[in-house]
Formats: structure tokens, C-alpha cells, sequence
């Protein structure tokens, strides 16, 4: 599947195939809960993101979300 940012997809599959490889084989055998192997390649691939997200002014849509979350929380409407 592609990224959102064309230009991001080689870094998402990059990332994908480092975080399933640890997941599959050191998380699910109960090791490595404290390591971060594919810290960085998530950093690259959010970098690339955001960027595509500003492009597309989809960061805009995600503030306004973000916002009105907050604001129904202070209010206690986004309580059960």
C-alpha cells in the first residue's frame, strides 16, 4: 500500500518491514519492550508526511480535530 505522500512511500515500506520484523520476532516472544530499532526510520518517514500533510492542508483539518477535542474535554462533553 502507498503512503498518503508518494514521495513517502519507499520510507513507509522501509519502516513497515523493520517494525513487523521486530514484532514478529522479538515482541510477540516477549523480548525487546524497551527497544527502539526503527525509531529512526518512523522519524524520517513522519518528516515526510508532514509534509505532504501541509501540501495538502490536511494539517489544518487535523488542528481544527485537535481543537474541538480539547474543547468538548474541558467542557465534559467528550466524557462518558
Amino acid at each position: 500500500m502507498e503512503s498518503i505522500g508518494k514521495e513517502c512511500t519507499k520510507l513507509k515500506k522501509k519502516y513497515e518491514e523493520c517494525f513487523n520484523k521486530w514484532y514478529s520476532e522479538k515482541f510477540l516472544l516477549g523480548q525487546g519492550k524497551d527497544e527502539t530499532p526503527c525509531e529512526e526510520l518512523f522519524e524520517e518517514y513522519k518528516a515526510c508526511l508532514m509534509v505532504t500533510l501541509k501540501e495538502k492542508e490536511i494539517d489544518k483539518l487535523i488542528q481544527q480535530a485537535r481543537t474541538k477535542q480539547q474543547s468538548q474535554d474541558q467542557s465534559g462533553k467528550g466524557s462518558l
